[in-house]
């Protein structure tokens, strides 16, 4: 019965040791770092972050040039990713600042649709 003990108590302590040891190792000593990642890796979900980042960003600066680029970076037909998302965001009525900004972004970048028009009047609706 000791000796079961013991081995049991040898395996335990390798599990945690094996344990510990590949942390170290994968967070501290070698971790993973990602190099030429771009944003046409990304997940839908994730884009559809990134294209509100770049219409707040654009809403802030008024760098069309800029927003065109990053949104192309996220791959061929990105631009019409960003129409269709304009749109999804305001048929589902999502924060109004953001479809502001997606809105205007989409105009800017030649994509027209009457449902953005009320996003594309001033703050007081004229």
């Amino acid at each position: 019965m000791k000796r079961w003990l013991l081995i049991l108590g040898l395996v335990g302590f390798g599990l945690v040791l094996g344990v510990i040891l590949g942390l170290f190792l994968g967070w501290i000593a070698w971790p993973t770092e990602f190099e030429s990642a771009n944003p046409a890796m990304l997940a839908e979900e994730y884009k559809q972050e990134y294209i509100l980042m770049i219409a707040a960003d654009y809403a802030l600066t008024g760098d069309l040039e800029a927003a065109r680029q990053r949104i192309r970076s996220l791959g061929e037909g990105s631009e019409a990713f960003l129409f269709s998302f304009t749109l999804d965001q305001i048929l589902q009525s999502r924060n109004q600042v953001e479809m502001r900004q997606l809105s205007q972004l989409a105009n800017d970048l030649g994509q027209y649709s009457p449902a953005m028009a009320p996003y594309l009047q001033g703050e007081d609706g004229s």
